[in-house]
């Protein structure tokens, strides 16, 4: 999965705040965010941007038939299909296409064919100048992304700010290897992350999906700056 943004609008953001490849303008930021799905390969995504309907035929518009998406269900996953012929997301028989792919939820793709590239275009759901949005994280496993399309370590409280209890678990996906990375386990005694007994803070890019596993129920609340 490769990422490419385009962020933009009226006022000046802060240089560097933002993907490096990033241009970004604006107080109220609308722009689009290109990301390659290479053909066989599962990507675990996240939706960067709001639509103002953030559906799956209106997030995911550039989708090759024979693509699948393992789409969370508050439990676990199904997995939907789509038809490059009649244009829809399906589940078994069932038309899905409305299903909410919304700014902060993770999911993975295969894409079909010979693969596609998605151009996620809204606006960034938080104002710029201090405006905040709310992921309401459960215990336990679940696929989520940023709700403000950041990329940098997730201990960086100015950007990121993904703060959760001690023990607390984070995966990622190594598109790759195809595999799951080795999982970050939160130190609440040094305020760090590790592998093991490694200090590593991962790092989370823009449209990137991954598991977070918080100890207790929590808000991860991030700003625009």
């Amino acid at each position: 999965m490769r990422t490419k943004i385009l962020l933009a609008s009226a006022a000046a953001l802060a240089a560097g705040v933002l993907a490096s490849n990033a241009q970004v303008y604006s107080a109220n930021v609308v722009g689009y965010v290109n990301v390659v799905y290479p053909a066989g390969q599962y990507a675990m995504s996240a939706n960067p941007l709001t639509t103002g309907n953030d559906v799956l035929t209106n997030v995911l518009t550039s989708t090759t038939g024979a693509s699948t998406i393992a789409y969370w269900t508050g439990s676990g996953f199904a997995t939907y299909q789509y038809s490059g012929v009649q244009k829809k997301w399906l589940n078994g028989a069932v038309d899905v296409s409305t299903s909410l792919v919304k700014p902060g939820f993770g999911y993975f793709i295969k894409a079909g064919g010979a693969g596609f590239t998605n151009t996620y275009v809204g606006s960034v759901v938080a104002a710029t100048g201090g405006g905040t949005a709310t992921n309401a994280l459960l215990a336990g496993y679940q696929p989520v992304g940023e709700t403000v399309p950041y990329s940098d370590v997730v201990t960086n409280a100015a950007t990121v700010n993904l703060t959760v209890g001690g023990a607390s678990l984070l995966l990622t996906w190594n598109q790759s290897g195809q595999a799951f990375d080795p999982t970050y386990q939160y130190s609440g005694v040094q305020h760090v992350w590790k592998v093991g007994s490694t200090v590593t803070n991962p790092p989370i890019n823009v449209a990137q999906g991954f598991f977070i596993s918080p100890t207790a129920a929590t808000n991860w609340v991030q700003t625009l700056q």
